[in-house]
């Protein structure tokens, strides 16, 4: 039968993200549809478009429509009449390949022409479409259907897993249809007018497409469009699909402030406003040439601002220019890359949901300074705080980067100097203030600090023996400026903090012992030493002498907090247990925790409340999920080991260097415990350990206090770092 494809019109359908009872498409903000089963046209199976089965589009069988043995007069069968013929050939399949027409609702991946198509009563999955003699597959397609156009497809109908599917549908023809729309609703305006619109307007916008985004697979979910105005992102699979970089587009969609359902509760908590972009977007038209996009309006602006934006100033899809050290870091089948300003500490990860690979273009940038041009496309909101989460859309290497003897005395006070100083005080810090400030990044060597008060009655500083100079404060209130004096080369440049002085009485508090036997829900205010960090949570250990307990707090309180401070705070003692978790104890800690106050103080914990126990009662207590055991402290001799797969890293306590018995250290990556690589294969070591269940599985996992092998002693800092 000849190929026959119907001219693509000038306006095409609707995509239906959402509503769709059988396939819910990803949002930018969250997770992503993996859709990844055997089923899946990356994955093969017996309906693998690439691979071979009775029904293969390049083994040619009774009833290929491109032998002439079926003429030329075709019935095709209503996607219900497909669906029921599916559901009783099961997962053997049809003997023989069946025509089906049906409306395409969706295309889920573009790159196979993985589908829905409805009759308006029923749907059935399309497994992947093929040109109509079965060559082609749908992205090799020079004219494809899409959302809302009619599509006559041969191939297969079966079951996987009691799903009704085509296989492998070979495209005998389709009819586009224009939407349903009526664009009369629609407003055309700048894409600087289109972010300012109300939420839930209609708008449609022109410009550039300056960078497209993926869902899991590397399928085309999103676009960045850009004028001469400003930047905006784009949300559908349908649109995405359709263009490429460089294109001109014209789309018409609805304005939104996008918020994953799970951040919603947090994204209001911390005042976030949500990601601004269009949605349920059409597509209207796009051009065959290639352009680069507007930058004329573009803001230079550096990580650290981008960063320190408030959340009331919703940049979110706008794009910045910055000076930036791209990096690039590994994982156990994924791999993160960043976005650092040049202290390469502040900054923020590549937003994926790809593990990844759909930003491997920046592997040549790897450790280079660039400029970068990027959007924070959303802002992860979670119990711990917020962070952004960039977009690069165009990066360019510097090459010889240099830096005035000015800018690096400035860049030495705003991102080292001041970041030594709180905003209150409310006792004496015994700051140990930095003389002098390096960098490797840059570089520069040896820029000079020196420090005054504008009021030494409130804070003053003192030069030890050692030659380590200290800032004191007096116990009293008022507000006192720090003036900062940066020495360069003989250049000088200055800046100024002003800090708060407020003595706060010492409120009542119990002991760690007595919050730990307090009941569940309870309002707690204890005082403490800052033991250690906790790991993958937002945290610390705190140890009064009398016991030790896990605190969780936002990010905002854990800044304001130092290891070896002793701390007062109030929060709220329970059990973390996931609903409907039975026959676990769950974690002790206290939630939610404030800061009262900051007693400051280098200040060593006690070690009373510490267990030493033998490495084989240690392994049996970690079975034992009934009953708590994340308040006890032990010490106990062992080997630290490294686990290492293709897909994840567990660093683990041993009772030998086999690994023979382990305690699997809870972490989220592996740079979380790489501190503790001195240890491995080094013999026997002294570890305290507290065993911790945050995520009510079994058996208990563990969270470092500490390593020693009788020379080096390494602490547990990583989230003070």
């Amino acid at each position: 039968m000849k190929k026959v494809l119907v001219l693509i019109l000038l306006l095409v359908p609707l995509l239906f993200l959402f509503g769709c009872e059988t396939n819910v498409t990803p949002a930018p903000d969250g997770g992503g549809n993996q859709g990844g089963n055997t089923g899946d046209p990356s994955g093969g199976n017996t309906g693998d478009p690439s691979g071979g089965n009775t029904g293969d589009p390049n083994g040619g069988n009774t009833g290929d429509p491109s032998g002439g043995s079926q003429g030329d007069q075709i019935t095709y069968l209503t996607v219900t009449e497909a669906y029921q013929m599916a559901m009783q050939a099961g997962d053997v399949g049809t003997s023989e390949k069946q025509y089906v027409v049906g409306v395409v609702k969706n295309i889920t991946k573009p790159v196979y022409g993985e589908m829905y198509i409805t009759d308006g009563t029923t749907d059935l999955y399309i497994y992947g479409v093929y040109s109509a003699d079965g060559v082609l597959r749908y992205s090799e397609l020079d004219e494809k259907p899409y959302a809302g156009d009619t599509v006559y497809l041969y191939g297969t109908l079966k079951t996987y897993n009691d799903k009704p599917e085509m296989g492998a549908a070979w495209l005998q023809k389709f009819e586009v249809h224009a939407p349903d729309t009526n664009l009369d609703s629609y407003t055309e305006m700048t894409i600087n007018e289109a972010r300012l619109a109300a939420v839930s307007q209609k708008v449609i916008i022109e410009g550039v497409v300056a960078k497209m985004t993926y869902a899991n697979g590397m399928n085309p979910n999103g676009i960045f469009v850009v004028d001469e105005t400003g930047s905006i992102y784009v949300y559908g699979i349908d649109v995405a699909s359709r263009v490429e970089e460089g294109q001109k587009i014209k789309v018409a969609g609805t304005r939104t402030n996008y918020i994953l359902d799970s951040e919603v509760s947090y994204a209001a908590q911390y005042g976030y406003q949500g990601s601004i972009q269009l949605q349920d977007a059409q597509y209207i038209s796009s051009s065959t040439e290639k352009y680069e996009f507007d930058k004329s309006w573009i803001t230079e602006s550096t990580v650290k601002q981008i960063i320190d934006t408030p959340l009331s100033n919703n940049i979110t899809t706008n794009i910045y220019k910055v000076t930036a050290l791209v990096k690039k870091a590994p994982g156990s089948g994924f791999v993160n890359y960043y976005i650092d300003d040049l202290d390469n500490y502040t900054g923020s990860y590549c937003y994926s949901l790809c593990n990844g690979s759909d930003f491997s273009w920046l592997d040549k940038y790897d450790g280079k300074i660039c400029t970068v041009y990027l959007s924070a496309l959303n802002c992860k909101s979670a119990k711990a705080g917020t962070n952004y989460r960039f977009i690069p859309i165009k990066v360019e290497e510097i090459e010889n980067f240099t830096m005035s003897d000015s800018d690096i005395a400035k860049f030495a006070l705003n991102y080292y100097a001041k970041l030594q100083f709180r905003s209150l005080y409310n006792s004496d810090p015994e700051l140990v203030l930095l003389d002098s400030i390096s960098n490797d990044v840059i570089p520069f060597r040896s820029v000079n600090i020196l420090y005054s008060s504008s009021n030494e009655e409130l804070a003053y500083f003192e030069e030890t023996q050692e030659q380590d100079l200290i800032m004191h404060t007096a116990e009293a209130n008022g507000e006192v400026t720090i003036t900062m004096t940066a020495i360069y080369n003989g250049v000088r440049e200055s800046v100024d903090v002003t800090i708060t002085l407020e003595k706060k009485a010492i409120p009542d508090t119990i002991s760690v012992e007595e919050a730990i036997a307090a009941a569940d829900n309870t309002k707690v205010t204890v005082r403490g030493i800052v033991m250690s960090g906790l790991i993958v949570q937002t945290g610390f250990y705190i140890n009064d002498g009398t016991g030790v307990i896990a605190v969780r707090c936002d990010a905002d309180t854990l800044a304001e907090i130092g290891l070896g401070d002793e701390v007062i705070i109030t929060g709220t003692k329970t059990h973390v247990l996931k609903e409907g978790t039975t026959g676990q104890s769950g974690q002790i800690c206290i939630d939610n925790a404030k800061l009262e106050i900051n007693l400051f103080g280098d200040n060593e914990y006690s070690t009373e409340p510490f267990q030493e126990i033998t490495f084989a009662q240690l392994y049996e207590l970690m079975t034992k999920v009934s009953e708590d055991h994340t308040t006890q402290v032990y010490v106990v001799k062992c080997h630290v080991i490294k686990y290492e797969t293709n897909y994840y890293v567990n660093y683990e306590l041993s009772s030998d260097a086999e690994g023979t018995n382990y305690l699997i250290l809870y972490a989220a990556n592996k740079s979380q415990y790489a501190a503790y690589e001195a240890f491995i294969g080094k013999g026997e070591v002294t570890a305290t350990v507290m065993l911790c269940n945050w995520n009510s599985k079994t058996p208990y996992k563990g969270c470092l206090i500490s390593v020693t092998d009788g020379e080096t002693t390494i602490l547990n800092d990583y989230i003070f770092k």
